[in-house]
């Protein structure tokens, strides 16, 4: 009992003289122009299909060192994030376009339905089956997660018609052909404010 209660007392005494804590993740981070932005990817997930799907489950391009494991706390654990390692290079107020991230095979594609017919197809492979469920990326820069950015035509004369979208579709299908597409460019736009510094 008296172990007990030194040892709460311990604690009690060093809660007291704490000013600070760290939560992994949510510390603020200072980039110089030129510093490595890193994009790490997580699981997919879809409206339609409640289990997430390993980002790397397809055949997507890997990290020229292989595919890392990501997870900074038990919260992210927990909470279903299977935050990996990506191939993607991004250096902070650097410009950079057309960057070929690597060629990969998706598999065999669709052939468009015979004669007209609207019967509903087997997909002949995952990235396919995995569009046609609505799965989207998502993407972690610095930390923070990735959004899509959809303007919205219903409202041309008002600054509120652009809204985000956690993360992004991996393809779409076309309404005319009922063919699987997939999104195989990505324009990343990073936003950010600067600290004025006070001497």
């Amino acid at each position: 009992m008296k172990i007990f209660v030194a040892l709460a007392g311990v604690v009690l005494i060093g809660a007291h003289c704490a000013q600070a804590f760290y939560l992994p993740g949510v510390a603020p981070k200072s980039f110089s122009t030129g510093d490595d932005v890193e994009l790490k990817v997580n699981a997919m997930t879809s409206i339609e299909d409640p289990y997430p799907l390993d980002y790397y489950r397809l055949p997507f391009c890997k990290p020229p060192g292989g595919v890392v494991k990501k997870n900074e706390n038990l919260g992210e654990f927990l909470g279903g994030d299977l935050i990996e390692s990506s191939p993607y290079r991004i250096k902070m107020k650097v410009d950079m376009y057309c960057e070929q991230v690597c060629s990969t095979n998706l598999g065999r594609g669709e052939t468009p339905p015979q004669g007209g017919s609207k019967k509903k197809r087997v997909s002949q492979n995952k990235v396919v089956r995995t569009i046609r469920r609505h799965y989207h990326n998502n993407w972690l820069v610095d930390n923070l997660p990735a959004a899509s950015k959809v303007v919205v035509e219903e409202e041309p004369d008002d600054n509120s018609n652009v809204r985000y979208w956690q993360g992004f579709p991996i393809g779409f299908v076309d309404n005319a052909s009922s063919l699987s597409y997939i999104n195989n460019h990505v324009n990343i736009e990073l936003q950010y404010h600067s600290i004025i510094w006070e001497d």
